[in-house]
């Protein structure tokens, strides 16, 4: 072969090679695929990981998000009750609870990428329908009755503390001077001493002088303004048998409201009835009376006439005082007094008006709420200053009323467990499921803002208490627990 013809040759033959290559190179690019951008997905709405969502029955709460490279957006199928509804035009999710919803789910939001990843967000939901729970712990707050309205804190059965529940639900607030609650049935019944206007004529925007409110939900069914109730003087508490039968304690006596006509009715019997809280068992109403012929007053629905069964007169401790009452779980109601020097814890049978006495060591105080004790059983706990008592009743009637201060247990003073622990603001409370005493201390009157809700296991320790809750109370007026179903 001639070298033109060979070097033509070759040359067609790298010719060949090159086209082979670049057509080769060309079909691997079109069969390589195209790498879908990764899916973006983040919640606008704040949201705390630690801490459920709170949602009102009823009430629409929108979750927004920001989404990139995303080809749908779906949730998983909550229980019945609940709905989460996406509006992806909106870039939100509409969820919604029924107040006969369970209490607490997990919202799962999966968003899902061109090319079928997925990025997912988890949110814990709590419906606003758990107050009724016999786990969980209210604290009624007066507020400073100069500049702020009462309030409702609510610790939960798993120990969130749900700062100002009330105003949370409804919008609005309770009245000036919160002082008591009462449960009947579905209803919780909240009395505040001012209304809309405190003691040296300030007006307040809130909810007035009586509120009732659904005792699962906490919204609002019926209030009462200050000059609805313009009759009464100052009340501080409530206690309540049905819509007809409301007892409201006020500086002149005991007043029954029908909230249906709105009526108040003066109880014959209990004039200058205590400011104290009621006992309300077997559908009556009880309070008391202190002096030498002190005795407990009874109210009755049957009748706008109280009884009063006395106390007997010659008592191994002598009773010229008395500071307050709790029901007995047999139907007996505790009572402690004062006569003569030395106090007293009684168990007082109100058929055969006998009383079982125990003499204590302490004159125990007693906050504006006029709760000077607490039972749990035969377990009696009180307090002087901020050491707390218990007496664990012997209602053996062979023993002597001295065998009280014998028994006594100084259990723990709380001033040693934290500097802010100044004083005691008004009563104990003990849970009736768990058993704990529940407390509250401030740092003084003007320093209430630093404050402490306690909550003791003293059957396992009195210095370590099970859980402590920090700067969430103005000026408690007490502790309340929801009866059992």
């Amino acid at each position: 072969m001639k070298k033109t013809e060979f070097m033509k040759a070759h040359f067609l033959w790298g010719l060949l090679l090159l086209t082979i290559s670049l057509f080769a190179g060309s079909c691997s690019n079109d069969n390589k695929e195209t790498v879908a951008p990764a899916p973006e997905f983040e919640l606008i709405t704040e949201i705390d990981a630690t801490n459920p969502v709170f949602i009102s029955p009823n009430k629409n709460f929108k979750i927004e998000y920001n989404a990139k490279n995303i080809k749908s957006v779906a949730t998983n199928t909550l229980p019945e009750g609940w709905t989460a509804e996406i509006d992806e035009s909106g870039s939100c999710i509409n969820v919604k609870a029924a107040a006969s919803a369970t209490s607490k789910v997990k919202l799962t939001i999966t968003a899902t990428g061109e090319d079928t990843q997925k990025v997912s967000k988890e949110v814990t939901l709590c419906c606003l329908n758990f107050f009724d729970d016999v786990n969980g712990t209210f604290v009624l707050n007066e507020g400073n009755m100069t500049t702020e309205n009462g309030s409702l804190t609510y610790i939960t059965a798993d120990g969130y503390v749900f700062d100002d529940a009330y105003k949370t639900v409804n919008g609005s607030e309770l009245g000036n001077v919160a002082q008591d609650m009462a449960f009947c049935g579905d209803k919780i019944y909240i009395i505040s001493q001012n209304g809309d206007e405190n003691a040296v004529g300030t007006k307040f925007e809130n909810d007035g002088m009586l509120i009732v409110v659904n005792a699962k939900t906490l919204q609002k069914e019926m209030a009462f303004t200050k000059s609805e109730l313009s009759t009464l003087d100052w009340p501080t508490h409530v206690a309540a048998i049905d819509d007809e039968h409301v007892y409201i304690r006020d500086n002149k006596g005991i007043y029954r409201l029908n909230t249906k006509t709105k009526e108040l009715t003066f109880i014959n019997g209990t004039d200058k009835a205590p400011k104290s809280q009621f006992v309300t068992m077997n559908g009556k109403v009880y309070t008391y009376k202190s002096g030498l012929i002190g005795g407990i007053i009874e109210i009755s629905p049957d009748s706008d006439t109280a009884k009063t069964t006395e106390f007997p007169y010659r008592a191994e401790v002598s009773i010229n005082e008395v500071f307050g009452i709790q029901p007995a779980d047999d139907g007996d109601i505790w009572v402690m007094t004062f006569g003569f020097g030395k106090s007293a814890i009684g168990k007082f049978n109100l058929e055969s008006k006998k009383i079982i006495q125990r003499q204590v060591s302490v004159k125990p105080s007693v906050g504006s709420a006029g709760v000077a004790f607490v039972a749990n059983g035969s377990d009696i706990y009180y307090t002087n200053g901020t050491t707390i008592y218990r007496l664990k009743f012997n209602a053996d009637e062979s023993l002597k009323a001295e065998s009280g201060l014998e028994a006594e247990e100084n259990l723990t003073d709380i001033s040693t467990l934290d500097d802010n622990a100044g004083l005691l603001y008004n009563g104990l409370g003990v849970h009736p499921v768990t058993k704990n005493v529940y407390i509250n201390t401030i740092k003084s009157f003007a320093l209430y803002a630093q404050n402490t809700i306690w909550s003791f296991d003293f059957n396992n320790s009195a210095e370590t208490p099970v859980a402590k809750y920090e700067n969430y109370t103005n000026f408690p007026a007490g502790f309340f627990f929801a009866p059992k179903k």
